[in-house]
């Protein structure tokens, strides 16, 4: 039996209407729709761990729950979010950034502490490709990385 296509092949709504629709498959025209300002999630768990959203207005970043002091020598985490924040409790030298975990990832280090975080002068330990010569991120301030090819990035501005 041959498929039939349709604009409404699969439709998820909540009161079987285009106004209650949130979801929709249109295979006349090979789209997937999400519809009336809803959103589209994507976990690495059950549910637990939120990995990418994509709202209304377009990708939404993951920003840490958290915003720890990493402490002398500490590692910055980077895994599952796109803003990693910071709160040194004071000046952090020899500063590690966590590896990105695919080429092209991109994390925004927000410091929102007094004080400065200085990266660890050895680009093989930081994972940063120019940190020995990296400026420090400054006391409330932020610095954007991309991972390619095994190491992060600064965006120069």
């Amino acid at each position: 039996m041959a498929a039939v296509k349709s604009t409404r092949a699969l439709t998820a709504s909540t009161d079987g209407t285009d106004a209650g629709a949130s979801f929709n498959v249109d295979t006349v025209n090979n789209v997937v729709q999400i519809p009336n300002g809803a959103s589209l999630n994507f976990y690495s768990d059950a549910y637990q761990t939120l990995t990418q959203s994509y709202g209304p207005n377009g990708k939404t970043p993951i920003i840490s729950a958290t915003s720890p002091d990493p402490g002398a020598n500490g590692t910055i985490n980077t895994a599952g979010v796109n803003i990693a924040r910071v709160t040194p409790t004071a000046n952090r030298t020899g500063i590690i950034i966590q590896a990105g975990t695919f080429n092209g990832q991109s994390v925004t280090v927000v410091n929102e502490g007094n004080f400065t975080l200085t990266l660890n002068t050895t680009p093989g330990t930081s994972n940063v490709a120019d940190s020995a010569t990296e400026a420090a991120i400054g006391a409330l301030t932020a610095r954007t990385y991309h991972w390619v090819d095994s190491a992060w990035y600064p965006v120069k501005a």
